[in-house]
């Protein structure tokens, strides 16, 4: 999953949220660096990933990305479920309207500028700037998203073309996404219960 569907399944902590923001720009050494809000951020990042990987609905998704964008499947479903996510917010949200969302998770990931994490600061001050988390609702900043990625990756890839795989596949892609995002939620929320975060 990628930024706006994190910022959603995380405590409503401020620390938990830049922690699961934090958790792709962070070695796995420095994490106990960080405090204890912000390392129970970055688990529960990790737990959610980790749920994604092995799930069905997922696995049938990245089998609908022909070669060569299945080797970067990882990374494409992550970007497109954050586009089904906006899209379908009023069902899958907080019960907030996304752009009230969006301010507040950039008010608060600002507020943590200072945490030793160059690609982070870089990142919460484009994501804030370029309004990424409402941006990711059309397909266009999907787009923008994409290319982004693709000039950032230090290895060739095809990420710049990305958008018309989504729109090759877009309503077979949604309704995977349609299948995993509630039981990505509910395991969310029996993890934080579980271990307490």
């Amino acid at each position: 999953m990628n930024c706006l569907a994190h910022l959603l399944l995380a405590e409503d902590e401020n620390e938990a949220r830049v922690g699961q923001v934090l958790a792709d720009f962070v070695s796995a050494k420095s994490i106990g660096t960080f405090a204890a809000g912000i390392q129970a951020g970055i688990r529960a990042h990790q737990r959610i990933d980790a749920f994604a990987d092995c799930h069905a609905a997922v696995a049938t998704a990245r089998r609908r990305l022909e070669p060569p964008y299945r080797r970067w499947g990882g990374v494409l479903l992550d970007v497109y479920f954050d586009h089904f996510l906006a899209k379908g917010w009023d069902r899958h949200g907080d019960g907030s309207l996304l752009p009230q969302f969006a301010e507040s998770c950039y008010r608060t990931l600002s507020a943590y500028r200072h945490l030793p994490a160059e690609r982070f600061r870089h990142a919460i001050d484009a994501m804030r700037r370029e309004n990424w988390l409402v941006g990711y609702g059309n397909l266009s900043g999907i787009d923008k998203a994409l290319r982004g990625i693709a000039r950032r990756c230090t290895r060739e890839n095809p990420l710049s073309t990305g958008i018309r795989v989504l729109e090759a596949n877009y309503e077979a892609l949604r309704s995977d996404f349609e299948i995993f995002f509630p039981q990505l939620k509910d395991f969310a929320a029996k993890s934080s219960e579980v271990h307490g975060n």
